[in-house]
C-alpha cells in the first residue's frame, strides 16, 4: 500500500510499483492469453484491479470498501472477463 500511495509523487516508487504490476500481473495474465492484443487485454484487467484495490483500500470508498469480497467478485468478474475474452469491435 505504501508503493501505491508513493508512485505518484516518486518516480522511484512508480517505477518500482510498474515493474512489480508488470511483472507479476501484466506479463503473467498476457502469457495465458492466445490473442495478438494480449498485453492490452491484461493491461485493462490491471485497471480494473487496481482501481477497485485504490477504491477499496487506499481511498475507502464506500460502499466498495465495506462491500464483501464475494459481491465483489461477482459484480467485477464479468468485466474482467470481458476483458480477456470478448470481442473488439472494429469502428
Amino acid at each position: 500500500m505504501m508503493l501505491t500511495r508513493s508512485a505518484p509523487t516518486d518516480d522511484q516508487s512508480e517505477a518500482l510499483l510498474r515493474e512489480f504490476i508488470d511483472r507479476e500481473i501484466t506479463d503473467r495474465l498476457a502469457a495465458m492469453l492466445d490473442t495478438p492484443d494480449a498485453a492490452l487485454r491484461a493491461g485493462m484487467v490491471d485497471v480494473q484491479i487496481l482501481g477497485l484495490a485504490v477504491a477499496r483500500y487506499i481511498v475507502r470508498i464506500e460502499p466498495i470498501a465495506s462491500s464483501p469480497v464475494d459481491e465483489l467478485v461477482t459484480r467485477f468478474g464479468p468485466l474482467v472477463q470481458h476483458c480477456l475474452t470478448g470481442r473488439h469491435r472494429a469502428g
